[in-house]
């Protein structure tokens, strides 16, 4: 009975055994499915990959760009959410730059534009036409004065310098040489444009020519007047004011003249004196000028002011009074004229 019991425990434990066996027998069955299985999905998977590689490739851009921008495809922080809208703000200041700076071009076009047609207006405009009249304008001295000796007119024995130095500005320390270009050269332009024809005896400091050589010009230009310039100088520098010569009614060289050439200066230093506000010191008639000696059409001689005084050496050096200089001795040439002169 005892020897029977231990046979079925025997039995039963090698049937247990078994059992576990065949158990754990099944289980690594299953872990070799479940492997190969796996297998077969990633080869599988690795077929689908290779099959879809151009889709992959069309989507790698977005994907790469999804990878900088949010890594682990996580979303946005709110420091990354600032950083987007910050980055917006600087693209649509960025366009609002440059619509600003293509209305500045669209401004500077039209600009360039209005100036074009300007200029081709004026190069169209037609040209003051000429009144008959052609005037003689002299800027008195020059740069380097020419002390050699000429007669003071036509066959005479009195001998002058052939053109003095000329004075200089006791405030400004400026030639006159210098103001008196300056004046004839505004002279010009304001009688251009009323029509006249001018003849510059001189246009340049760096001349060399004498008061003779320059009435000889002038006569030989066509001119119907002279009109020379000048500043004056005193030892006392109180005096100031403008005044003009002429001949006298008896000059030995051009008497003839006397008429027009006094009612030509009076005119000048009237109008003169009326636009600048300066003293008249009136005309005066003098015999021994080569400045007028030597003259074959009407002249004037014009101090325009005192150099000495230094009230007026300023006002000389004024570009505006210069200008008022210049428009009043055209307003007396236009008068002159209107007299049939």
């Amino acid at each position: 009975m005892s020897r029977m019991k231990k046979g079925n425990g025997l039995l039963r434990f090698l049937i247990s055994a078994v059992f576990f066996a065949l158990v754990l027998s099944g289980c690594n069955g299953t872990r070799k499915y479940e492997a190969v299985d796996l297998s077969s999905e990633t080869a599988a998977a690795e077929s689908e990959s290779g099959s879809g590689e151009e889709q992959g490739t069309e989507n790698s851009d977005e994907a790469d760009l999804q990878a900088l921008g949010n890594p682990a495809g996580e979303m946005m922080s709110a420091d990354q959410a600032a950083e987007s809208s910050q980055d917006a703000e600087s693209v649509s200041e960025s366009e609002e730059m440059s619509e600003e700076e293509s209305v500045a071009a669209a401004r500077e076009s039209a600009a360039e534009a209005y100036t074009a047609a300007a200029n081709d207006d004026a190069e169209t405009a037609p040209e003051v036409p000429f009144n008959g009249h052609t005037v003689a304008i002299d800027a008195g001295h020059q740069a380097k004065a020419n002390t050699s000796k000429e007669p003071i007119g036509p066959s005479s024995s009195t001998m002058k310098a052939k053109m003095p130095e000329g004075s200089v500005g006791t405030a400004s320390g400026v030639p006159e040489y210098e103001v008196t270009l300056a004046v004839a050269k505004k002279l010009e332009t304001e009688l251009t444009n009323r029509g006249y024809h001018v003849v510059m005896i001189r246009t340049s400091n760096d001349v060399n020519m004498s008061s003779a050589e320059r009435s000889v010009a002038a006569n030989q230009s066509g001119a119907d007047i002279l009109i020379r310039l000048h500043a004056d100088s005193m030892d006392n520098s109180g005096v100031y004011g403008a005044l003009v010569t002429c001949m006298t009614a008896q000059n030995p060289y051009n008497a003839s003249l006397h008429d027009k050439s006094y009612n030509l200066s009076k005119k000048i230093v009237d109008t003169v004196c009326g636009t600048t506000g300066t003293k008249n010191r009136g005309v005066q008639e003098t015999d021994s000028s080569s400045d007028i000696n030597w003259c074959e059409i009407p002249v004037c001689v014009l101090e325009m002011g005192f150099l000495s005084n230094p009230d007026e050496d300023t006002w000389l050096q004024d570009d505006g009074y210069r200008g008022k200089i210049a428009s009043g001795i055209a307003g007396a040439v236009d008068a002159y004229f209107a007299e049939g002169n």
